[in-house]
This record gives C-alpha cells, sequence and structure tokens, in this order.
C-alpha cells in the first residue's frame, strides 16, 4: 500500500489496515499518551492512544528514518554485549 491512498482512509480504516497489516516495530508513552509504531509497506505509521478514555486520538504516517528516534530509547541491546 502506498502512503498516499492509505491517507484517503478515515481513522476506524487507517487502524483496521495497520493491526492487520503492519508490523509492530514498537512503543513510547508520552504524558497520558500511549504510540504504538508499525512499518506497512515503504512507510512508518504511529497510532496514538489517550489513555484516559482508551481510544485512538490520531494516526500519523511518515517515510523519514529520523523520526524514529523517540523509539529508540526503548531498545534493549544490552544482549548484544553479553
Amino acid at each position: 500500500m502506498q502512503i498516499d491512498l492509505f491517507e484517503k482512509f478515515d481513522l476506524n480504516s487507517k487502524a483496521c489496515i495497520t493491526w492487520r497489516y503492519g508490523i509492530h516495530i514498537g512503543y513510547r508513552s508520552k504524558n497520558r499518551n500511549y504510540m504504538c509504531l508499525y512499518r506497512l509497506g515503504d512507510f512508518y505509521v504511529e497510532i496514538e492512544y489517550d489513555t484516559s478514555f482508551d481510544g485512538i486520538t490520531s494516526i500519523n504516517t511518515f517515510i523519514s528514518e529520523d523520526q524514529l528516534q523517540p523509539y529508540l530509547e526503548h531498545v534493549d541491546i544490552n544482549s548484544l554485549f553479553e
């Protein structure tokens, strides 16, 4: 799937497509929000949840690997050095 086609879907459809076809990469939290990162084809999808009402607040897409930086804090590479 191409990013421009994905962007045309509504929020619910984007979530369903991502959960079914995306590859889960990681997660992070920020204040009351929890973000899950997926790879879908040649782009990334970030689903943001608000934990206070347990629902999706936004779904963002990007292609730049620079935007992966917030997720790198949660990658544990210690086992590589054992």
